[in-house]
């Protein structure tokens, strides 16, 4: 049985998105005004908040069962195969929020015409920064998250998605059911890829024992992931 969401609609001043997590993302070193992806970066970033549309939010499952031998985990009738990895960050879980956030469409439309245009640099930075937008949005609706359920005592894990620690991306298909049809207007392909493409969606544990790290990266095997490497920067910083 489907819970009700607890949606958000942030704006992009609510989410604190600044020009530095652009250029972090980009690994843009120069930051000096008359550098032409500073100029590029600073004219997309006046657009955003026309470009967005923000929207995400989360279901609380308390009918939750967790298998650490198989790296399972059974949400409200759903057994979704998490890994190893996955499932024993959960360990001491009481109730799972499935989560779901999008930045919007206006990102892949306004990067794809600015491509059609040739301006290449223009829809790189766009597609970039629908990508640091829907973190940024997700990090926003964790936070609110936390601090609900700290008023119960409770505590909550970091977040996962499907496709990360050996978490099979198909099981997106799982957790789209355990939400409500094109919740947030993001629809699920048959190849589980999500539309608007600047979309997350995954699992964040609730619990008194739970635990959060501030970084996490170094249990993902995903070497090629932007956000680590953006990550990694800023431990070494």
């Amino acid at each position: 049985m489907k819970g009700t969401l607890t949606y958000y609609n942030p704006t992009i001043q609510e989410i604190d998105l600044q020009s530095e997590d652009i250029f972090d993302m980009l690994h843009e070193e120069d930051r000096s005004p008359d550098n032409p992806v500073v100029c590029e970066v600073m004219e997309v970033l006046e657009q955003v908040p026309q470009i967005s549309k923000i929207q995400g939010g989360y279901i609380v499952f308390e009918d939750i069962e967790r298998f650490a031998e198989t790296g399972e985990i059974r949400i409200a009738g759903q057994t979704i195969k998490t890994s190893r990895k996955v499932c024993r960050f959960m360990e001491g879980v009481e109730k799972i929020a499935v989560f779901i956030c999008t930045a919007g469409q206006g990102f892949t439309d306004y990067s794809n015409e600015y491509n059609k245009e040739g301006e290449y640099l223009k829809g790189y930075i766009t597609d970039t920064m629908g990508s640091v937008v829907v973190e940024k949005a997700m990090d926003y609706i964790q936070s609110e998250l936390e601090k609900i359920v700290e008023k119960e005592g409770l505590k909550i894990t970091n977040r996962y998605s499907p496709g990360y620690c050996n978490w099979p991306v198909e099981d997106q298909k799982l957790l789209f059911s355990l939400l409500p049809d094109q919740v947030c207007d993001i629809t699920l392909s048959s190849s589980c890829l999500m539309t608007p493409i600047k979309s997350v969606s995954g699992i964040i544990g609730i619990g008194r024992n739970v635990k959060k790290s501030s970084y996490s990266c170094d249990v993902c095997n995903n070497q090629t992931c932007i956000y680590r490497k953006v990550k990694n920067k800023n431990i070494q910083h």
